[in-house]
């Protein structure tokens, strides 16, 4: 397998993270070996890369064995690639059944509504770029909603539900806003996103120039600057915090198709991926939520249960197609 060069826009970071998880795949062929150790000797960049893909894989080892809540086995995330059967265990067949169908019931309404109200859409697990009229394009993630409120004064985005990317073509006329929740967010510059919780709490993240953040009930308030590098959080109540650095190289890896996280809760972790997977992961037990998690995976729920129940003394068990239960072993 060769690992495209930076020119198909992949940070190296990305690259030394593909590298990794097909080393530890299991079936790296002589070629590939040899392909790889003339990546890595590229350049000095290549190297320090790769060490630090290691060195966040690696996290996880450290956090499990600091665990002392639990009895953990001292043992890292192995590669996302390999998957386990998943063992089940038994259940109320009718009990099963009935969960899974209202489950299935109130997951497929939700987006219908959103396909109704929304010019444009993403399903769970989807993701979808989209070019304006004005040139402009906005790359929306897993089950996301828009409406456009296009004029010959205006370009306002309304984003009903989710997570997009906005990358906005200059035109000093008409302003760029994107409206979520409380919010409304203008455009100073060319690349930001804004998400959307189920909670309405709203972020705000710029990856070029900045961009100004005013409330909806506070019209006469000075809107807050969100400079590049930096996140604004809305609790979906009450003033607007200042905006803080972030690591956006973490934020944005959805755009890559991949999930990072870095010491976080295992209830943290679920409730990412419930945001792509089809069915819904919930956690049974207490004791499990606080389980810390450190590494890197794709946008796959299976890869990413399947390492989990590697890594930690848990096991998953599915109700039908519609919910997966994470409990004890």
């Amino acid at each position: 397998m060769t690992i495209e060069s930076q020119n198909s826009g992949e940070t190296l970071a990305d690259q030394a993270i593909d590298w990794l998880v097909l080393l530890r795949s299991g079936s790296v062929s002589a070629k590939t070996r040899s392909e790889f150790e003339h990546w890595l000797q590229q350049d000095s960049a290549h190297l320090a890369a790769f060490a630090d893909a290691e060195a966040l894989w690696g996290t996880a080892a450290k956090v499990l064995k600091e665990t002392q809540s639990v009895n953990l086995p001292p043992q890292r995330l192995d590669t996302v690639r390999k998957i386990r059967p998943v063992r089940r265990i038994a259940w109320n067949r009718g009990l099963a059944t009935a969960a899974s169908l209202l489950l299935g019931v109130w997951m497929a309404w939700t987006p219908l509504t959103d396909w109704m109200f929304g010019d444009y859409s993403t399903a769970v697990g989807e993701q979808k770029e989209l070019v304006l009229a004005d040139g402009s394009s906005v790359f929306l993630n897993t089950d996301t909603a828009i409406s456009l409120d296009w004029s010959a004064d205006k370009r306002r985005v309304v984003l009903l539900k989710g997570q997009a990317e906005f990358t906005v073509a200059k035109d000093i006329s008409r302003p760029f806003e994107v409206v979520a929740g409380n919010t409304t967010v203008r455009a100073l510059g060319t690349v930001f996103e804004v998400f959307e919780q189920a909670s309405g709490a709203v972020d705000v993240t710029v990856s070029e120039h900045a961009v100004g953040v005013s409330l909806h009930d506070r019209p006469d308030a000075e809107p807050v600057r969100v400079e590049e590098g930096e996140r604004l959080r809305y609790a979906g109540h009450g003033e607007l915090n200042r905006a803080e650095p972030v690591n956006l190289n973490q934020i944005n890896a959805w755009q890559r198709g991949k999930l990072i996280f870095r010491d976080q809760p295992l209830a943290e972790v679920v409730a990412e991926l419930n945001r792509y997977a089809k069915a819904k992961i919930v956690l049974k037990g207490g004791d499990i939520k606080q389980l810390r998690v450190s590494g890197v995976f794709p946008l796959d729920d299976a890869a990413v249960l399947a390492a989990l129940q590697k890594a930690f003394p848990i096991r998953s068990t599915q109700l039908g197609p519609w919910l997966i239960i994470l409990h004890s072993r």
